[in-house]
């Protein structure tokens, strides 16, 4: 078995194992993703499965006490950065256990980066749903005038009855595989 001296920061192109492992990854967020998408719902055995797995990736590629260590740090930074919102409303349960089990997978410094990268396809999937909800017309109106009165931003555009919420865990899978490929991608920024 091939063990690399340094690890090289979920870069899942360090070899075929690690690119079996990053498939195996963005195949589970793939799942949650489309769970979400489809039920406004991500199964916990598949957020488990994720982490289980996760843990295993970082023990299989570091000495075993360091994969563990890391892949708990990332758990624990990944959930840490997403239950305010989820204490707020402002986020489902499931898209909060999404995003840490997904955080086994990295460094715990890449957690960030997936955060950031998430709350970005967040806010273009939000976008999105206004305007499908509300027309363009009106998105943008709201939009051009929170430029000069931010407070509007806190005064969301009322969601019309039966109309589902937004699949978060899909934005939070497009931000964890990114950075899962493409770990120095924001410092290229």
């Amino acid at each position: 078995m091939f063990v690399p001296t340094s690890f090289p920061a979920t870069e899942f192109s360090a070899s075929s194992i690690s690119a079996i492992g990053g498939a195996t990854y963005v195949g589970i967020l793939a799942i949650a993703s489309l769970s979400d998408v489809r039920h406004r719902r991500i199964p916990n055995v598949l957020v488990a499965v994720l982490a289980l797995l996760g843990l295993a990736y970082g023990v299989l590629w570091l000495p075993p006490v360091v994969g563990l260590s890391r892949a708990a740090i990332g758990f624990g930074i990944g959930f840490g950065l997403w239950i305010p919102f989820y204490a707020l409303g402002m986020l489902g349960a499931g898209d909060v256990k999404l995003f840490a089990a997904g955080c086994c997978w990295l460094a715990p410094s890449q957690a960030f980066d997936a955060a950031v990268l998430s709350a970005v396809a967040g806010g273009a999937l939000s976008v999105i749903g206004l305007v499908l909800a509300h027309g363009f017309g009106l998105t943008s109106f709201r939009l051009a005038h929170a430029l000069r009165d931010p407070r509007l931003i806190a005064t969301p555009l009322s969601v019309p009855a039966g109309r589902p919420t937004l699949p978060y865990g899909l934005a939070m899978a497009l931000g964890l595989a990114v950075v899962g490929w493409f770990p120095r991608m924001l410092r290229l920024m």
